[in-house]
């Protein structure tokens, strides 16, 4: 340590070197704090602080650009995601999916499962009331995997419905019906007001055709962040038999591509839902998502930015806001203080005995006694009396009289001139 001492006092002392200090010390004898100084500080530190915390937000959380293109992939397969429930028994319920070339396609259980369960809508809201949700984990295509039904129960009054399939990228309709009621069936679902089903769940009876329903998710293909799936946490509730609910949803393929250039191809939609209630042999209770795909492809490239621009960013920001506000922190403390001298300086009443000890003689003249019968008179230390009118000039300057006496030295040695 010494050494280094030693090393650093040999620099020090350098001629030549100390000229090119870029950092120049101020001993502590000549520094000087205040409370407005205190307060600058403060409040220069919350500035900075508040930066610093945008700064790291920009760090950790990544920005996305979006560009768009023309869809030229034809003929490519689609992944569609469902978790629901509706408040109906699952036998009554039937899945179907129907496309643009007219295939129709019976959902099988390996594809979309039937769980009986109890209506809860929980969380869910309605739709419209309902925000976008920002964050999704990352999961590949035909990955997806299902929660366990929370409170399963065996022909429960409810049933919740889930699962993925593969369909073709076309236009196509995903309808969920009753039995006997849009297709053919054998079983066809008594929908009076008075048939009631027995709720194993409750010693109460429940009706059996009821198309409330909430939808945990809807989706088209694996997730990514800042997903667009509105419908997820939707909830729909009706007291009627034959209600209808329609969903109009538009899809956008997406490829998401982040920091490191790896690239995920998903889709992302917006919806419009319509309800109504149909009258019997007019129309076809149920639930109807028709989707179609939107002819263009939306490119959200993620961009991060590296350690050492972040730091870059960092120093440059807070060093420009303490230097920045340092300067204007002089600036405004040399203007208050010749602010101050001027108003110190008008507002003060010169003496002409402290004003003429300014020349080294402020003890040389004395009032003369008031009973000498001299008005207007000063006496010198030597006993000669001097007129006053030839000592004090007086003049007038913005309202206020100012007093000059010049040095009695040259008062006496011009009076005892005039004399000789």
């Amino acid at each position: 340590m010494s050494e280094k001492s030693a090393l650093l006092d040999q620099l020090d002392n350098l001629p030549k070197i100390r000229h090119f200090d870029a950092f120049p010390k101020t001993q502590p004898l000549y520094h000087q704090r205040s409370s407005r100084g205190g307060v600058w500080t403060v409040v220069v530190s919350a500035v900075i602080f508040l930066l610093f915390c945008s700064e790291l937000s920009n760090y950790l959380y990544k920005e996305h650009a979006y560009e768009f293109f023309v869809d030229s992939k034809v003929g490519d397969d689609m992944q569609i995601n469902v978790d629901m429930t509706v408040a109906m028994q699952c036998h009554y319920l039937t899945i179907d999916v129907r496309d643009a070339v007219g295939d129709r396609l019976h959902v099988s259980e390996q594809e979309f499962k039937k769980d009986g369960t109890t209506f809860e809508i929980g969380h869910a809201g309605r739709l419209d009331s309902l925000p976008m949700k920002d964050l999704r984990r990352l999961k590949e295509y035909g990955s997806k995997r299902f929660a366990k039904t929370s409170h399963l129960v065996k022909d429960g009054p409810a049933c919740r419905i889930y699962g993925s399939m593969l369909v073709k990228k076309v236009t196509g309709n995903l309808h969920i019906t009753t039995l006997g009621h849009g297709y053919w069936s054998l079983e066809h679902t008594n929908h009076a007001r008075g048939c009631l089903a027995y709720n194993p769940v409750a010693p109460t009876a429940i009706p059996v055709m009821n198309l409330s329903h909430v939808v945990h998710e809807f989706s088209f293909g694996p997730y990514f962040p800042n997903l667009a799936q509105p419908l997820e946490s939707s909830v729909e509730t009706t007291a009627e038999h034959f209600a209808v609910f329609q969903y109009f949803v538009s899809v956008v393929p997406t490829i998401y591509i982040d920091h490191r250039g790896r690239s995920l191809q998903t889709n992302q939609y917006s919806v419009t839902d319509y309800a109504r209630v149909v009258e019997h042999n007019r129309g076809v209770p149920g639930i109807f998502i028709k989707y179609d795909i939107e002819p263009m492809t939306m490119i959200v490239r993620e961009r991060a930015s590296s350690l050492l621009n972040f730091l870059v960013r960092l120093a440059s920001t807070v060093g420009g806001v303490w230097v920045c506000s340092g300067f204007a922190y002089r600036v405004t403390n040399r203007v208050g203080t010749v602010v101050k001298k001027v108003r110190d300086g008008a507002d003060r009443e010169v003496d002409p005995y402290e004003y003429a000890g300014g020349y080294g003689n402020a003890s040389a003249t004395r009032y003369a006694p008031s009973g000498s019968g001299i008005p207007n008179m000063f006496r010198t230390a030597s006993g000669k009396i001097i007129n006053a009118a030839s000592s004090v000039g007086t003049g007038i300057s913005g309202g206020r009289v100012h007093r000059k006496t010049e040095s009695m030295q040259q008062k006496i040695m011009s009076e005892e001139g005039r004399a000789w």
